[in-house]
């Protein structure tokens, strides 16, 4: 059994360290969220996905504002939200990283909608959504999506992100 001293936030000597050293703690689903403008493709690794509500079927993704998505992601924007497979660490990688958009979506195999917004053909699902609320909030905007349809495929099999690695993978 371990015993920590429990400060006020106030009083940490390194709050964002202190942040960063416990949410490492908590294990997320991986997700890469796309969209499109201009016949451009753009998308991003998240985590920090969850649903909000099932009346009207609703999603949150929170968005760094230095990311390329980030712009493109106004009111009424349709976007995917691809809940990937535990096998597709390449691709979580390759849109987590510092490729160019065309060069992310070299990896797996994609497909345009109706809405011409790019979705991950064998991702667990695809959640596909309207931009129906943005919030500003420190350095991201939470980006509420309304979900109009989904699509799923295989058994449920996420691919698992916690303390800076994938669960399950080396």
């Amino acid at each position: 059994m371990t015993t920590a001293e429990t400060l006020p936030a106030s009083a940490a000597p390194d709050l964002v360290a202190a942040f960063k050293n416990a949410m490492r703690r908590l294990a997320a689903s991986v997700t890469v969220v796309t969209t499109s403008k201009d016949k451009e493709r753009f998308g991003i690794t998240a985590t920090a996905v969850t649903s909000v509500t099932t009346q009207p079927p609703a999603v949150l993704v929170c968005v760094n504002r230095t990311t390329s998505v980030h712009s493109i992601l106004q009111l009424g924007t349709p976007f995917c939200v691809n809940l990937l497979h535990h096998q597709h660490v390449d691709i979580s990688n390759a849109f987590g990283g510092f490729l160019k958009c065309d060069d992310k979506f070299a990896f797996g195999s994609w497909q345009d909608n109706e809405h011409s917004v790019p979705f991950l053909v064998d991702a667990q699902a695809n959640l596909f959504c309207t931009v129906d609320g943005l919030f500003d909030y420190g350095t991201h905007t939470i980006v509420i999506g309304k979900v109009e349809s989904i699509l799923t495929t295989g058994d449920v099999a996420p691919l698992i992100y916690q303390n800076g690695g994938y669960l399950g993978h080396g």
